[in-house]
């Protein structure tokens, strides 16, 4: 998984496929986040493993869903301007 930084498209052919990549790439990252809220549950009792997997969720699935959701933004706000 990789964030492209070209967002906006630059036209009406590329949006479904700029759009399906987003929607894909939304789930892969969930399911990083999710799959860590499980793990999370399973460690609880210790510290340091608990830290490294909630090092984990952030790095690959929260951090990454915040600059999906920037590009959704941004494509939004071209698209209205």
């Amino acid at each position: 998984m990789s964030l492209e930084q070209d967002l906006p498209p630059s036209s009406d052919e590329e949006r479904p496929e700029t759009l399906r990549r987003l929607a894909h790439d939304i789930k892969s990252y969930l399911g990083v986040v999710t799959m860590g809220m499980q793990a999370l549950e399973l460690v609880r009792e210790d510290p340091e493993e608990f830290a490294e997997i909630h090092k984990s969720i952030e790095e690959e699935g929260v951090k990454p869903l915040k600059a999906i959701v920037a590009q959704i933004v941004d494509v939004a706000l071209s698209e209205t301007g």
